[in-house]
């Protein structure tokens, strides 16, 4: 609705909507985010697809990759997936920078259950 013609509201204005009434519960609610499954990240991605094909005015069938430079050039929208884990890195860094016990106490607890594992990928910890 909100993109319709007769508002004339434009593609920042928009986005900034997004951005403030989606995107904020998303990251309010990131620990919980976090836990979800592959799957369940997928439809919220499909949701945010959705939302920028309608801002952009691109086609229904516009190919999700080009949607999520489309969002991330023009709205500066990152995909839902690094979203979250920008949003980790930074509470986990946050934590340990002021020291906040809980933070420091599940960093050690994730280390320690790691320690004889072979990482093949970076994590925020």
């Amino acid at each position: 609705i909100l993109s319709n013609k007769k508002w004339g509201l434009n593609q920042n204005t928009l986005g900034n909507l997004y951005r403030f009434l989606v995107g904020s519960i998303l990251d309010y609610s990131f620990p919980c985010l976090n836990s979800f499954s592959e799957n369940n990240i997928k439809k919220l991605q499909a949701i945010q697809n959705t939302a920028v094909r309608s801002i952009l005015k691109l086609k229904y069938d516009t190919p999700s990759n080009t949607v999520h430079h489309e969002a991330f050039n023009k709205l500066k929208l990152l995909t839902v997936s690094n979203r979250l884990f920008e949003l980790s890195e930074r509470y986990v860094g946050t934590g340990l920078s002021h020291s906040i016990p809980l933070v420091v106490r599940q960093v050690k607890e994730y280390k320690e259950g790691f320690e004889s594992r072979h990482i093949e990928y970076p994590t925020p910890l």
